[in-house]
């Protein structure tokens, strides 16, 4: 139990920590520092480096159907693994936490201070080599000798910079025959971005964030699709790759993996169907409602006139008439405001889900996404307003079916308008390269990178959008 005197301790130890400032090292190597390199106080090394999470899918539901044994080897191997194929891509592996490990990959610098191999190139030849041993070779060794079971992982990777500090306690504050308890710690954005983005990555994919693609070297750009996911309320924006293997995979024979199981995604197209299904029902109820709703205002707007020609004498009576209509009014709107945001989650669900817009027709979102506008119209929003509204949705819905310049129109109103961040779809891109129109968006992005109307921190993301057009352009 806790004495006071170690009560004391313990604050006086906790008050030295929070009082002295924070000292910054920065490393020039191409490795991380070590646990034995980190000194037990606020001197932290700072580091510019691709941090990358790998994390075996459904790991608890792989726990509760294996026994403890079959684990110790699942996970045994597992770890070799990631670690083999880790530092034979120039990193190091920090962090095991039983189903997941974080690699590092910092830059390799020359004595002229020019780097050799980015650190970039080395995480996502690092997610390649891992993708490959658990297909080809991990798996097949756990369905041969661990009870047919085999395991997919998702891995996330970002770029920037990390501090690096040591945590923890020596056991010779208290006794020396006590084991000493302490790691290290990394500090930043950096490293809890690659973490969600393994966690958000999908069997068999490499999930990276717009720093790590921007730094990538020309050869490893040609295979990602630009995508944000969610995980919770919050959005990640990156792209995405799946089953990028090794150049030599050809010559191992066929991948090991998990069979996606048709049953359940036909059964959750139906039950995706249906829910359509459901919301086009409830959408003709709505319209019905809506037409009742016209009629009341219309007949509100008699009655006002009616008043005001009846009780022009009669201030009292008059102003009463009129707070009463005026509440009938604000009614009025509440509803139809109501009626407006339950259009736009049904257009804004459509975003990043494929499988929601082909299960309806086109006609259905013309129709859905022409009542919006007209609602909101009436609702005094401005046309610009509601594309801002329901940005991401529009360009995959009108991408799905080629419209590309009502797409590429709603990129350059998203450009105009968004602090955060630009969709630019890919398809609809190349094809407003085929109209001579891509200098519109550039254009665009670069009014807001030099009026400011960015949020500072996506500052660094737009100018990769600029980057990216001008080599779909060519320059």
């Amino acid at each position: 139990m806790l004495n006071k005197s170690d009560f004391n301790k313990l604050d006086e130890r906790l008050k030295n920590i929070t009082s002295k400032p924070v000292e910054q090292i920065e490393i020039n190597s191409d490795l991380p520092p070590t646990i034995e390199q980190l000194e037990d106080n606020n001197k932290t090394y700072a580091i510019m480096a691709a941090i990358l999470f790998i994390d075996i899918r459904k790991s608890t539901y792989l726990t509760e159907n294996s026994q403890a044994k079959s684990m110790v080897k699942i996970y045994r191997s597992f770890m070799r693994m990631a670690v083999d194929c880790v530092r034979k891509n120039g990193g190091v592996t920090r962090q095991f936490l039983g189903d997941r490990i974080m690699g590092v990959f910092i830059d390799s610098i020359d004595d002229d201070g020019t780097v050799t191999d980015k650190g970039v190139d080395k995480a996502i030849n690092g997610a390649r080599s891992l993708q490959t041993a658990i297909d080809f070779s991990l798996n097949k060794h756990l369905k041969n000798n661990v009870n047919g079971k085999i395991i997919e992982c998702g891995i996330g990777i970002d770029y920037g910079k990390v501090l690096v500090t040591k945590v923890g306690m020596y056991g010779v504050e208290i006794d020396e025959e006590k084991e000493s308890e302490v790691d290290c710690v990394w500090v930043g954005n950096v490293s809890n971005y690659a973490s969600k983005y393994s966690d958000i990555a999908a069997g068999g994919e490499i999930f990276i964030s717009e720093n790590v693609y921007k730094e990538l070297s020309d050869e490893y750009k040609g295979v990602w699709t630009q995508l944000a996911k969610y995980k919770g309320t919050k959005l990640f924006q990156g792209y995405v790759t799946k089953d990028y293997y090794l150049d030599f995979s050809d010559e191992l024979g066929n991948p090991i993996k998990i069979e996606e199981d048709n049953t359940v995604s036909l059964d959750t197209y139906k039950q995706l169907a249906d829910g359509i299904k459901e919301l086009e029902n409830l959408i003709n109820k709505l319209i019905q409602r809506e037409k009742e709703l016209a009629v009341l205002e219309d007949r509100l707007k008699r009655e006002n006139q009616h008043l005001r020609t009846r009780y022009n004498n009669e201030n009292s009576a008059k102003n009463k008439a009129f707070g009463e209509r005026d509440n009938a009014l604000k009614t009025l709107r509440n509803i139809t405001e109501d009626y407006y945001e339950f259009i736009c989650k049904i257009i804004s669900f459509a975003h990043c889900k494929t499988s929601y817009i082909q299960y309806v027709t086109e006609d259905f979102w013309t129709t859905i996404i022409n009542k919006c506008y007209e609602v909101g119209r009436k609702l005094n929003y401005s046309d610009k307003e509601i594309t801002c509204k329901l940005d991401c949705a529009l360009i995959d819905i009108y991408s799905y079916y080629e419209m590309y310049d009502k797409a590429y129109e709603t990129i350059l109103i998203m450009a105009e308008l968004n602090t955060h961040w630009v969709k630019l779809d890919d398809k609809t891109l190349q094809w407003a390269k085929t109209q001579h129109w891509l200098w519109k968006l550039e254009d665009e992005i670069n009014k807001c990178l030099i009026n400011n109307t960015i949020d500072y921190d996506s500052r660094a993301d737009f100018e990769g959008y600029i980057d990216k057009i001008k080599q779909i352009r060519g320059f």
